[in-house]
């Protein structure tokens, strides 16, 4: 697996390629409305990195496999829910 030099392994054990964008989306994630959660996390991500970003939420872990922009990438777990960003 190749990394960015600003990838690392976050505390939930995932990739993530960007302290900013995996703050955001802990903060975005409340509550156990998935949807809701998906929606919080792409409006601050967007406000807080600029440009578009795509995400995921799911109450069971998930493989991906995805293309990003210069690192604007991360997944992490929170109350039960997992969540992916990028910047496609």
């Amino acid at each position: 697996m190749l990394l960015l030099k600003s990838c690392y392994i976050n505390d939930s054990g995932f990739t993530c390629c960007n302290k900013q964008l995996e703050n955001a989306m802990k903060k975005a994630m409340s509550g156990k409305d998935l949807l809701s959660s998906a929606n919080h996390i792409q409006k601050m991500a967007e406000g807080s990195l600029g440009g578009k970003f795509e995400t995921v939420v799911a109450f069971d872990d998930f493989a991906h496999k995805s293309h990003f922009k210069e690192g604007k990438s991360c997944k992490v777990e929170k109350n039960g829910q997992y969540a992916l960003a990028w910047q496609p």
